[in-house]
């Protein structure tokens, strides 16, 4: 059997325990429960900092950890099942703490002191989970909050429940203007099939990381020309997806432009010389 091993812990010399069923190793492991602790978490192929990076795991983000080696671990996200090697300085072991409040903005720099003028310890990305070990904190009638692992965030930047928009497209028009970056998936880089997955998150659905793999499984395939789409409609082409917006417009992260733009879909398939056969449609459920 071929397993994706992107989304399966497989390797050489060692295999996920759950897929002992399925593939040969000549070892498998169960996996330890583990947490990001960092607030970008770079995951790369292989236990190097000049590995290709394949995506990355944000704040709070649960994992399993296989294996831990030359600093590294080889862990699997238990949100979307990717694999790959983070830096194991990233992680704590342990299952993870209840959350008590979430990042609401489009991220939080998280400070040393309950003070916009301390230094920065780290940036926490859109719906990072986070418990608060103390509320209440005021300086300069900002509001602050302690967490319970150290460092204070802006109390105005949390929410009590995990942030929502009122569909894919309003979603995806939220990150306007933030940089391309390969692999990202956040407001301070981002790439076609990140911010794909992350919109759908503001609407409370996990969907996978990649955009085959987004082709293949969200929603219905749609058939048809330009006037039979539908705002918050996915078309998938070679190596890219962009979101229908509605009245002939589309959102994306673009790797020409290196950013988030809105553009119009006629104008875009003029540019790169795609017609409607090119694209495969997918309606979100």
């Amino acid at each position: 059997m071929t397993l994706d091993r992107r989304l399966h812990a497989i390797r050489g010399d060692l295999a996920d325990i759950a897929l002992r069923d399925k593939v040969a190793a000549p070892r498998y492991a169960e996996g330890r429960p583990a947490r990001v602790i960092a607030g970008l978490a770079p995951v790369h192929h292989a236990p190097r900092p000049d590995a290709g990076l394949d995506t990355f795991f944000h704040f709070g983000e649960a994992v399993r950890v296989f294996d831990e080696s030359d600093g590294y671990a080889w862990c699997q996200s238990r949100r979307d099942s990717y694999v790959g090697y983070v830096e194991a300085s990233m992680l704590q072991f342990g299952e993870s703490p209840a959350p008590t409040h979430y990042v609401a903005t489009l991220g939080a720099y998280r400070y040393a002191d309950a003070d916009l003028r301390s230094p920065i310890l780290d940036f926490l990305p859109r719906h990072s989970p986070v418990t608060v070990a103390q509320a209440g904190i005021t300086c300069r009638d900002t509001s602050y909050v302690q967490l319970d692992g150290g460092g204070f965030l802006p109390a105005l930047c949390l929410s009590a429940a995990p942030p929502r928009s009122t569909d894919l497209a309003a979603a995806g028009a939220l990150y306007l203007g933030c940089p391309y970056l390969w692999a990202g998936r956040s407001f301070l880089g981002i790439d076609c099939s990140g911010l794909v997955q992350e919109a759908f998150r503001d609407l409370g659905i996990a969907v996978p990381r990649d955009t085959d793999m987004q082709r293949e499984t969200i929603g219905s395939p749609v058939v048809g020309e330009v006037d039979k789409l539908r705002r918050n409609d996915l078309l998938y082409m070679p190596g890219h997806v962009v979101i229908y917006a509605g009245e002939g417009t589309v959102v994306h992260a673009s790797g020409h432009e290196m950013a988030v733009r809105r553009d119009s879909l006629a104008e875009l398939m003029q540019r790169w010389s795609y017609g409607m056969a090119d694209f495969t449609v997918r309606r979100p459920d």
